[in-house]
């Protein structure tokens, strides 16, 4: 590091807190995720456990996050075609968090971006994030996208 331009990233606050409460934090991949506090939430005690005193960057590796793609085509009111996709990330590589929900620092979930309107992501409520609804008068054609949250403690 010659000069100082090299340092720059150094400088840069990777934490923000208020009232000894998180605000704000840079992940190490390098995406900025900014953090709310929730009141009306019970923990259950065995992720409280396993969270406990483990920075929040830490705590989202125990989470995931899975897509779920339900297709299915009608004919007359049966169902003619059904087909189920899933695929699983963790909770920091999904790129539709817009802020992380923490119950008295303990992350319990995210605010994602959702179809109809922003939801939070619970391990008990997922979100609708696509749905469309194509009826050509003889059957219809649907498509619903939902996203689940998954606590996985190996």
């Amino acid at each position: 590091m010659e000069d100082y331009g090299e340092q720059r990233d150094e400088w840069q606050t990777l934490l923000t807190m208020e009232n000894g409460k998180v605000k704000s934090f840079r992940h190490s991949n390098g995406k900025t995720f900014y953090c709310e506090q929730i009141d009306d939430y019970k923990v259950d005690p065995t992720i409280e456990e396993t969270l406990k005193g483990k920075t929040i960057e830490k705590k989202m590796d125990y989470y995931y996050v899975t897509e779920s793609v339900r297709l299915y085509e009608t004919a007359y009111g049966e169902i003619t075609k059904e087909r189920l996709n899933e695929k699983a990330v963790h909770l920091s590589e999904y790129d539709g968090i817009i802020k992380l929900l923490l119950k008295d620092d303990i992350l319990v979930g995210a605010t994602v971006k959702g179809y109809f309107k922003d939801g939070n992501l619970l391990l008990d409520r997922c979100v609708c994030t696509y749905y469309a609804y194509d009826n050509e008068g003889s059957g219809t054609k649907d498509r619903e996208d939902y996203v689940y949250l998954i606590f996985y403690k190996d």
